[in-house]
């Protein structure tokens, strides 16, 4: 009888460099591509490098901050080369990016993974960044999950950067060894977001909107000069409770100061949405357990 092999010789048996694994790509194919600081960079730009010969991509994305200017090859080659749909306008940077941006898909951010599942926006390529495996052959997407699990889970081939800075963060953030097609090992730094410039305005608007706010609320934020006033005004506030799709520095300086409790909640009591990073998870299993149940398999 024979045996099969362990995710650990998967893993050896699937990893290349970025460019073999970028020539598994096809012309004419629908791409995704990891969202904000989550995005592997080094297959971007080895994408990039080939995209003379991969006429009529479809780049498929979230949120980008275009350490590589794919926007701008889009629109010098008018579309030939590649096309870049994205779901969030807010994407775009006003000068450097929004001049050269083609597709938007207006929609509600949780109606994307259906849209993938479903196959009515079919996704062939998924381009993503994880953490390098765990015991358990798990791979954490890290700090940007948002519809990039729902496109590797639903991606005709998954080529993933594993890079070893990508901090290993809980919830359901994982996929397994087995469910990606191609690894390719990078370490580099992740993107940043710049500081946010301190203002005057940021703070006095700040503290009118603190007085509205009521011990126990929910509240949902995003990055920026005066959320992050907002969040600064809100350390002596008690139980609030937080709904967002970002979580940023100074909602991480709330939970540990004790202001967010998410104690007061109508839905996912107890829990931050998305699940904060360093939340534990809810079975109360041995850790083995625990972690393999966060590993979330992809259909095939």
């Amino acid at each position: 009888m024979g045996t099969h092999p362990s995710w650990a010789d998967d893993y050896v048996r699937k990893t290349c460099k970025a460019a073999e694994a970028i020539d598994r790509i096809r012309p004419g194919q629908r791409v995704f591509i990891g969202s904000s600081c989550g995005e592997p960079q080094h297959l971007v730009r080895t994408l990039s490098n080939a995209s003379e010969r991969l006429a009529d991509l479809e780049i498929i994305r979230l949120m980008s901050l275009e350490t590589t200017p794919l926007s701008l090859i889009a629109s010098k080659s008018k579309g030939a080369s590649l096309n870049i749909r994205q779901f969030y306008s807010g994407s775009a940077k006003p000068k450097a990016i929004a001049r050269h941006s083609r597709f938007i898909t207006p929609m509600n951010l949780s109606a994307v993974p259906r849209l993938f599942k479903s196959r009515r926006l079919p996704i062939h390529v998924a381009l993503i960044q994880t953490t390098p495996p765990d015991d358990f052959g798990c791979l954490s997407l890290g700090v940007s999950v948002d519809i990039t699990l729902s496109a590797a889970l639903s991606a005709d081939l998954v080529i993933a950067q594993v890079n070893p800075r990508m901090p290993r963060v809980l919830g359901r953030s994982f996929l397994h060894v087995n469910d990606v097609d191609l690894f390719v090992p990078y370490e580099e730094p992740l993107i940043t977001l710049a500081a946010t410039p301190e203002l005057n305005a940021a703070d006095t608007i700040a503290q009118l909107i603190a007085r509205l706010i009521d011990d126990g609320s929910t509240i949902q934020i995003g990055p920026g000069t005066t959320p992050k006033a907002t969040l600064a005004a809100l350390k002596d506030k008690n139980d609030l409770g937080v709904h967002t799709q970002y979580l940023t520095s100074p909602i991480m300086h709330l939970f540990s100061r004790g202001v967010i409790t998410n104690a007061e909640k109508g839905t996912t009591r107890a829990r931050s949405w998305p699940p904060a990073p360093w939340a534990r998870p809810t079975s109360t299993n041995s850790s083995t357990t625990t972690r393999s149940s966060n590993c979330i398999r992809r259909n095939t």
